[in-house]
Order: C-alpha cells, then structure tokens, then sequence
C-alpha cells in the first residue's frame, strides 16, 4: 500500500517525515557518498525522531478523541470546548514540527556537495514525476485519479522549505 497512507481523517502518517527522509539518503548513499559513520547516525537521528514523531501523535489522536467526546457532550462548556480545540492544534504543530526539525537534522548531516548531489537528484525525481503524471493523464490531459496518487508526498509538501533550508 501507500506508506504515506493516513489513517482516518486526524492526519496521521504512518511513516514519518525522518523515516522517508531517511529511506530516501539510504536509497541514494552511492551518489551521495555517504560514509559508514554518517548512515550511523542518520539511523540513530532517524529512530530518535520516530520515537517523538509516535509520541506527538499520540497525543494528536487522544486530543482528538477527548474533543469528540466533549462535542457529545450536551452539557460541556464551550470554553472547555475551545481549550481543548486549542490543545488539539498545539499537538498538530508539535507533531509537524518535529518531521521538519528531523528532515532538518538529517540533512546537517551532508556535507555542503552530498546536499547538493541530494538537491540535483530531489530535482530529477520532480521532473520525472511531472512527467510520468502527464503521460498517464486520461483524454482530458489531467492525470487520472491513480496517478495524482503521490507517493513522494511529503517531499513535495516540504521541498520549497528544503530548498530554503539547503541555501542557508
């Protein structure tokens, strides 16, 4: 299936951005050049920020959970209501913020050429991926519902971040 499948409607991803991240340097390491010791520690980051990526949206879950059952309830105040709206979206930031501070870490991990080897090939995989998405576009010319499927989405949601994050 899709890695990046959401489960229900909370937005939940079922690998995070650390680990696709990760996936993707480690698929790369010879273009890269990555050393023993660099693929080290980008595991050990990547573990450390699965671990807080799990944990964030547990919390994210749970938060959601506990607003259905104060919307439930006819009696709750809404001032409860909106504290617990307001938490909820405390937890989604906390848990978007830890996939970009670990897309982030990862990267530090390159050296100033590895960032641009990982830059150029991010650029080709886009380019390729406009293309394959047109070539399968039905007599409309728009992609067809499975292939506006992306499965490199979280590189796409981030990649205007990264290119700002790899200039400075």
């Amino acid at each position: 299936g899709n890695p990046h499948a959401v489960a229900g409607h909370e937005g939940y991803r079922q690998t995070s951005a650390g680990t696709h991240m990760l996936r993707h340097l480690l698929r790369h390491k010879q273009e890269l050049g990555l050393s023993d010791e660099q693929i080290g520690k980008l595991r050990g980051l990547a573990l450390d920020a699965d671990r807080a990526g799990i944990r964030a949206n547990a919390d994210v879950l749970v938060s959601e959970r506990e607003l259905r059952s104060l919307l439930w309830d006819e009696k709750a105040e809404l001032t409860a209501i909106e504290a617990k709206v307001r938490e909820h979206e405390s937890f989604e930031a906390t848990a978007r913020i830890i996939g970009i501070k670990a897309r982030r870490d990862l990267i530090g991990l390159l050296t100033p050429e590895q960032r641009e080897k990982r830059k150029a090939l991010r650029e080709q995989r886009h380019r390729h991926h406009g293309q394959s998405m047109h070539a399968e576009g039905g007599e409309s010319g728009k992609p067809t519902e499975a292939a506006a499927i992306n499965p490199d989405g979280a590189d796409l949601e981030f990649s205007e971040l990264e290119d700002g994050l790899s200039a400075g």
